[in-house]
């Protein structure tokens, strides 16, 4: 008695079956509307207002670098650096200026 092999057992499967072309045609459109739905879509952006500042030159080409090594706009650097700013100073109005010791008693 010869064994069978897999790949027999499988080529015997495919010669029974049958292609169905519309079904296959309906699995296509449904993975190209699914690439569609799967563009990803942003969240709204923070309510911004534009504000004009005075920059040295050379403060602009330290902060341009920085964007450029964070691969982010220099907009968005500038955003950024407001926004932790007050952040900080928020904790500084908070908590006080002057450093507290910290001690623990037994």
């Amino acid at each position: 008695m010869v064994m069978e092999t897999y790949a027999d057992i499988l080529r015997k499967r495919k010669e029974h079956e049958m292609t169905n072309y519309n079904m296959d045609e309906i699995e296509r459109e449904r993975e190209d509307r699914n690439a569609f739905a799967s563009v990803k879509i942003r969240e709204p952006k923070e309510a911004t207002t534009e504000v004009e500042i005075e920059l040295s030159s050379d403060d602009l080409l330290m902060l341009a670098l920085a964007a450029h090594d964070r691969d982010i706009t220099l907009n968005q650097l500038v955003n950024n650096v407001l926004r932790d700013s007050l952040k900080e100073l928020e904790y500084k109005f908070e908590h006080g200026n002057k450093p507290v010791f910290l001690s623990e008693n037994k």
